[in-house]
């Protein structure tokens, strides 16, 4: 039986040129939980400019922030998920997530991942716009919400030490 992973990758604004250039990383931070969700080990990576990693720190996650992420997870499987190849960043947060348990996906978005029309430049906004799925406000301040505290969670198990 496999714990939870949670994988949160910011990047600067842009999504780089698809298939040339990625985009310019800040950080990832995975969270990765015991099978019986009582403890979780976070481990926090750094770049720098030129996307070389330029940190890591490795910590483990109290047990009553353990229970408050994997609420969040639910929370999060509740906000449709947006896949389709090449979307450009519709939550607007800078931030590629992956929820997984094992091999089995429960939660992903990757905006701009394998394909075009992520900022690309070879296609006018209207052209842009319509490879764009549309994303309710509401989703974008859950989605907001949920990466925002998944953050502050890994973070505080930092400052706690």
């Amino acid at each position: 039986m496999d714990g939870t992973n949670i994988t949160l990758v910011k990047y600067k604004s842009g999504l780089g040129v698809p298939g040339i250039m990625g985009p310019k990383l800040e950080s990832a931070v995975e969270i990765a939980t015991t099978p019986d969700g009582k403890s979780a080990k976070v481990v926090k990576t750094s770049f720098e400019e030129n996307g070389r990693e330029k940190g890591k720190e490795e910590t483990q996650m109290s047990p009553e922030s353990v229970v408050s992420v994997l609420a969040l997870v639910e929370d999060l499987q509740k906000v449709p998920m947006q896949s389709a190849p090449g979307i450009p960043d519709v939550f607007g947060k800078n931030t590629v997530v992956l929820v997984r348990k094992g091999k089995q996906v429960l939660w992903a978005y990757n905006p701009g991942a394998g394909g075009c029309c992520s900022g690309c430049g070879a296609h006018d906004e209207d052209e842009q716009q319509q490879v764009a799925p549309s994303v309710a406000d509401d989703h974008k301040e859950q989605f907001a919400n949920i990466v925002d505290s998944l953050s502050k969670a890994a973070d505080s198990s930092f400052s706690s030490k």
